[in-house]
């Protein structure tokens, strides 16, 4: 009779230690993908062959150039992406438009948008 009540203590307690190995396993798994599996930016919209990306940060949206890794445009709120002809990417104040051919890029203030540049606007995308 105690042979039988220990091999089940052996058992019940190789249960509980691979039960709690098992359960520690996961938390670390879990933490290094909540740590490194997403990163802080996430892209929203590439353009002109994946040279600028709109960057969704903590809390707004930033063009960026991502073959030099700076930032062109903070706090953008709307972009119209025509593959193959120009892209347009605004914030409050300024506009950026991207030859989708040539991967060049210009910026100019809102007040200086053409008429055409302006009916743009109604076509963008907004970003909160």
């Amino acid at each position: 009779m105690e042979e039988k009540q220990s091999k089940f203590s052996r058992g019940l307690l190789l249960f509980f230690i691979g039960a709690t190995a098992l359960f520690f396993i996961v938390l670390i798994v879990l933490f290094l993908m909540s740590t490194f599996g997403k990163s802080e930016k996430e892209a929203v919209a590439l353009l002109a062959g994946n040279h600028y990306a709109i960057v969704k940060e903590e809390n707004s949206y930033t063009l960026y150039d991502q073959k030099e890794n700076k930032p062109i445009l903070e706090d953008v709120n709307g972009y119209f992406g025509a593959r193959n002809i120009r892209s347009y990417v605004k914030n409050d104040t300024e506009l950026v438009s991207i030859d989708e051919k040539e991967e060049e890029y210009t910026m100019k203030p809102l007040e200086k948008a053409s008429q055409a540049e302006k009916a743009m606007f109604k076509k963008m995308k907004k970003l909160d």
